[in-house]
């Protein structure tokens, strides 16, 4: 499946972490060794903390405002192990809709293959509540589904779920992917005897030495001080002694699970912090909307995505239509409610007419009781909005379901199928979260008294767009919630609060009101040019493909007009002749077994003469998944199975083993991914300036008929304004003047874009200029999969020659620079700039433009100021 761009950022920022962290551990690693070795203390240094000064040193880290009001990373929070070894542990804030589940699922294949080099091992799952576990847990038991698939891919197709009562062993977890689901509740405990995750259990034997052999308990427990043990001092019919406990808390002190924390914002109590460092993960992975959220900074926050990325990514409804019926009931309420709804499934057969895309609109209904014995006259009841809906407005009983604690009526229902006839969901607290249906276009509060908290707790439950793809109906664009009686501005304060806690504090201004955005003084606005631009055509080009029979120009597609066009066969791991794998020779499993007869009296054991079995596991390639973690990069799966198998076969002409082999797998495979990601940009490269050079491609205005091949900026465009938003003003105070549209808003520029904006408006070699970026309608396609969306156009003045000057510009902070992104950019934009300025009549078209040039340049925080005014003095 391909990502959304703001989730491939997420994942290059977790790898560019992870990279990091693995140079500092050797080091750590090798100080450590090297003290040792000389007889001196030793302990190991806090790699972790080493690794994030290192991204806050690139300024690489989400930033927060001080009390100042200046940006900067908050310090690094260290967690430490049940034996006081470093952790490593991020958060990865990512709203609600955002694909928290599914990154967190490709993050442990990035964690194992790239961190820990392997594929194999124990995933403790953490969910908040029984909602998301039972949601989770569906959907990794369902093998079609992308979250189950990129498990899948982790483990080499080799993944076993488990449940907290369930049994398994170590030779699971050492020859598969164990993903172990667990509930937030039944990690964290207060007494050492409150719950069986912590006694003592059958179900685990393989994990530990015999219960009777006192001698390996101790040694065990002096290699992991924290296993829980019971005192056999006053058995007789035992040895005096120490036994290790066999419970499932012990095995998860002695596997070191990666730990991911869905909803991590919930795991801040002591108690449940206290208890997750006590189980010795290797690595604790928080997933969280909304980290940080109290007083207290608890988390290790590496990316920060906002709401507006998702709105961008065509994710979410917005904006969120509050109607609120004053002096109504709730049946009006729900009449009125029902009414758009019909309304809405309208729309939505014009969209399947048009699209050929089904849509089916719900309405969510909020009531105060669902309880068999609770229905009373004072309170507004499920039973009674389902007599209304059928009695009064019409509804067909098969459209309406409850869901609640005690009747669970959507269980087993598709949603999404094109059967399923349900219109209207009734619940009280059901579907607080855990819960997602893009369909869910209403929510009505029936309840006057909790009207408040329920538009905090439900709004999220209709902001998801279906196939995160907007439709071409407005109306199916946005979300709608229905109150009654409600002072509006305490509504709209904790919808926006809900959006907050969604994760999407930033786009709390896309809340309206009776067609207004919401809020004292703020509204939607259309934002318009300045006078003496209003009714200039302004065109830019697009990267166009010629069809090679007809000659006909359509948008320039990636996959179909230049993956397909390469020669698959002329791709091979360029270092296979050269690779060497760590010297290890065997995937090995040391097991101490100490017997009383062996070592003489337990008063006399000497710990140093323990005996040491190394135990064989099975190492058998499996090229299949190795051919899977190829896929991103070489698409056709008989290619990548190709070059495998060739470099494979090398390896083991020069005598490497196949148990050396099997133990660096991942690592062979990310050393294959990096040359071969080097060598297909390389190819994409040359092909894509050769159909460029050759008329195949195209990047000019051009003539056809077709309006789409052009893209012309339009004359306005709408903009979500709160209250408390500030115009943009030069640095002197005085207003913009050269902006194509006025005004501008300071929210629409961070503060590198903020300083390049002043320039433009001061200097006089500009015309005009807009912050093209805002609303990512124009982009750039090169030879790399990635679109490019520019941040600023500025136009020049005539110089005399007729022709219409544009200056393209994209800025790029100074930890960026030199980065592969970065030489990417600058290499597109200058051959782009050179194809462009063959300037040529655009004819037919009739533009008010007859001739234009255009100019990329990509501009640096360290060397902008010097670099715009060399360019406009071209």
């Amino acid at each position: 499946m391909r990502l959304k761009d703001y989730q491939s950022d997420v994942l290059e920022t977790l790898s560019r972490y992870l990279r990091l962290l693995s140079e500092r551990r050797e080091e750590a690693e090798e100080v450590f060794e090297f003290k040792r070795s000389k007889g001196r203390e030793a302990k190991l240094a806090d790699f972790c903390r080493e690794a994030w000064e290192a991204l806050h040193e690139e300024n690489a880290l989400p930033t927060l405002s001080n009390v100042d009001g200046a940006r900067i990373a908050p310090a690094y929070i260290a967690r430490k192990d049940g034996i006081d070894r470093p952790v490593p542990n991020v958060c990865l804030k990512i709203p609600t809709g955002g694909g928290k589940t599914l990154l967190g699922t490709i993050a442990v294949e990035r964690i194992n293959t790239e961190y820990f080099r392997k594929q194999t091992g124990l995933v403790l799952w953490i969910v908040p509540s029984d909602a998301i576990y039972s949601q989770t847990w569906k959907a990794f038991a369902n093998r079609e589904h992308p979250y189950r698939q990129m498990l899948e891919r982790a483990s080499g197709g080799r993944v076993k779920l488990l449940e907290r009562r369930d049994a398994f062993t170590r030779h699971d977890v050492e020859h598969q992917l164990c993903v172990m689901l667990l509930m937030l509740q039944a990690s964290a405990r207060k007494t050492k005897e409150q719950l069986k995750m912590f006694q003592d259990s059958g179900k685990f034997t393989s994990f530990f030495p015999e219960v009777d052999d006192p001698l390996a308990n101790k040694e065990l427990l002096r290699q992991v001080r924290n296993l829980d043990h019971s005192d056999l001092a006053d058995d007789t019919f035992r040895i005096a002694g120490l036994t290790v406990k066999q419970s499932l808390g012990n095995v998860l002190r002695l596997v070191r699970p990666l730990v991911v924390i869905d909803e991590g914002h919930k795991a801040y109590s002591e108690i449940a912090l206290q208890t997750l460092a006590g189980f010795n993960p290797r690595f604790l992975l928080e997933l969280s909307a909304t980290p940080n959220s109290g007083k207290e900074y608890v988390s290790n926050v590496l990316v920060n995505v906002s709401g507006t990325a998702l709105k961008d990514e065509q994710m979410i409804k917005l904006p969120i239509n509050l109607i609120n019926e004053s002096r109504a009931d709730w049946k009006h309420t729900l009449a009125v409610a029902k009414e758009k709804l019909d309304e809405l499934q309208t729309d939505a057969a014009k969209v399947r007419n048009n699209e050929n895309r089904y849509i089916r609109p719900i309405l969510l209904i909020r009531v105060e009781r669902t309880g068999k014995d609770q229905r009373e006259k004072a309170t507004i009841h499920s039973e009674d909005v389902r007599e209304f809906l059928v009695e009064k407005l019409g509804a067909q009983p098969d459209q309406i379901k409850v869901k609640s604690a005690e009747m669970d009526e959507l269980d087993k229902v598709d949603l999404p199928s094109e059967l399923c006839p349900v219109r209207y969901i009734i619940t009280k607290d059901a579907l607080r979260e855990g819960w997602d249906c893009p369909f869910a276009y209403i929510l009505a509060i029936l309840s006057k008294t909790t009207a408040a908290t329920a538009l905090t707790q439900m709004v999220g439950r209709v902001l998801r767009q279906p196939e995160a793809k907007l439709t071409s109906v407005a109306s199916l664009n946005e979300c709608y919630v229905f109150t009654f009686d409600q002072e509006v501005q305490t509504a709209i304060d904790h919808v926006r609060r809900g959006l907050a806690e969604e994760g999407m504090g930033d786009l709390a201004a896309s809340v309206r009101t009776a067609g207004k955005v919401a809020g004292i003084g703020s509204q939607r606005k259309s934002i318009a040019r300045r006078k003496e631009f209003e009714g200039l055509r302004i065109f830019l080009p697009r990267v166009l493909s010629r069809h090679y029979r007809t000659k006909e120009w359509r948008q320039f597609d990636y996959d179909r007009d230049l993956l397909s066009r390469l020669d698959w066969m002329q791709f091979s791991f360029a270092h296979r002749a050269t690779f060497t794998p760590d010297e290890q020779e065997a995937v090995e499993r040391t097991i101490a077994r100490v017997s009383v007869e062996d070592l003489g009296s337990v008063d006399d054991v000497d710990l140093s003469k323990l005996v040491t079995v190394d135990e064989e596991v099975e190492s058998e390639l499996d090229v299949a998944s190795m051919v899977r973690l190829l896929l991103d990069v070489i698409p056709n799966p008989w290619h990548g199975q190709r070059i495998i198998e060739e470099t494979l076969a090398e390896l083991r002409r020069r005598g490497i083993s196949e148990e050396r082999l099997f133990t660096n797998r991942l690592f062979l495979v990310k050393a294959m991914r990096d040359n071969l990601k080097d060598q297909v940009h390389q190819a994409t490269e040359v092909e894509f300036r050769r159909m460029l050079a050759g008329n195949e491609l195209s990047f000019r205005l051009e003539t056809a008929n077709d309006p789409k091949l052009n893209w012309e900026l339009a004359e306005t465009f709408e903009l979500d304004v709160a209250n408390n938003d500030w115009e943009l003003h030069r640095q002197n105070g005085q207003p913009l003047e050269r902006s194509l549209f006025s005004p501008v808003y300071q929210k629409q520029v961070n503060g590198l874009e903020k300083e390049v904006a002043w320039y433009l408006d001061a200097d006089k070699a500009v015309r005009w200029w807009h912050r093209i970026a805002v609303h990512q309608d124009w982009h750039l396609q090169g030879w790399q999969r990635s679109r490019v969306y520019p941040d600023f156009l500025a136009c020049l003045h005539d110089s005399g020659d007729g022709k219409m000057r544009f200056t393209v510009l994209e800025t790029k902070g100074l930890h960026l620079k030199g980065n592969d992104d970065t030489v990417y950019k600058a290499k597109l934009f200058e051959l782009l700039t050179q194809h462009s300025q063959a300037a040529r009549s655009v004819g037919e078209l009739k533009l008010d433009l007859a001739q234009q040039e255009l100019r990329f340049e990509l501009m640096l925080e360290s060397n902008w100021r010097e670099k715009l005014p060399t360019l406009h003095a071209k």
